[in-house]
């Protein structure tokens, strides 16, 4: 592992392990007061708690340090939504929504700023490419990531093994897995493709059964053009008739 691969990893270890699941759990309690006004430091603590019975079940799953930190953070979005279900009558799919969209606001700011530094360049696919590259590290040896350039207008990277996904598989809770997909939203909306030239696509996601999660940036001339997601044609759009 190289210099760079080692900070990376420690600073997905802090992120995930101490920021994230604090912040989440904040977050949780600021948005409870439509869900349940005046219980939110009641579920809050609940949420904590089982939080941590949950990450105390599931230590064979910490081979490094950034494990770690995704453990925790894990263990407090399948808390929340254990603690919540009831909140929302026992409606799955709304609590999962709301988690997506706590978890996706969280960090909406700082990755807007992050992606606008990236793409000041006039390189801006071949920087967003290697910073993606680069960052990889913060997952741990855990993840399984696949990069490719199949020509100078397009980065892929695909993902075919995945704590998170791995995790909630295990509790029988696979869709809440998508809490955590909601994340990526936030640097694929912030590729606007009128001020960088770049739009994004997820085209699969192991979520929602996919065998590999799929990204794609490619360039585009066109100010307008339409980002693609499987997550919200899929899962986080309107719910279908039945």
């Amino acid at each position: 592992m190289s210099l760079t691969d080692k900070v990376f990893a420690a600073e997905g270890r802090w992120l995930m392990g101490k920021v994230a699941p604090r912040k989440l759990l904040d977050s949780i309690g600021s948005h409870l007061r439509a869900v349940a006004p005046g219980r939110e430091e009641e579920l809050v603590a609940a949420i904590g708690s089982r939080a941590e019975e949950l990450a105390k079940g599931d230590q064979d799953m910490l081979v490094d340090g950034p494990a770690k930190g995704m453990l925790a953070t894990c263990s407090v979005v399948l808390a929340g939504y254990e603690i919540l279900l009831p909140e929302f009558d026992g409606d799955e799919r709304r609590t999962i929504l709301f988690l997506q969209h706590i978890f996706g606001e969280a960090y909406r700011r700082s990755i807007e700023v992050v992606i606008e530094a990236l793409t000041k360049g006039d390189t801006p696919l071949d920087t967003v490419a290697k910073a993606m590259e680069k960052s990889s590290a913060m997952y741990g040896s855990y993840f399984r990531f696949d990069f490719e350039r199949p020509d100078d207008d397009t980065f892929e990277m695909g993902v075919t093994r995945c704590f998170f996904h791995d995790f909630f598989a295990r509790h029988d809770a696979p869709l809440v897995t998508t809490v955590l997909c909601a994340w990526d939203a936030n640097w694929m909306q912030a590729l606007d493709p009128g001020v960088t030239g770049l739009r994004s696509e997820r085209t699969s996601l192991l979520s929602l059964g996919d065998d590999a999660c799929r990204f794609r940036v490619v360039r585009t001339d066109d100010p307008l053009a339409a980002q693609e997601d499987v997550l919200a044609e899929r899962f986080a759009g309107p719910a279908q008739g039945g």
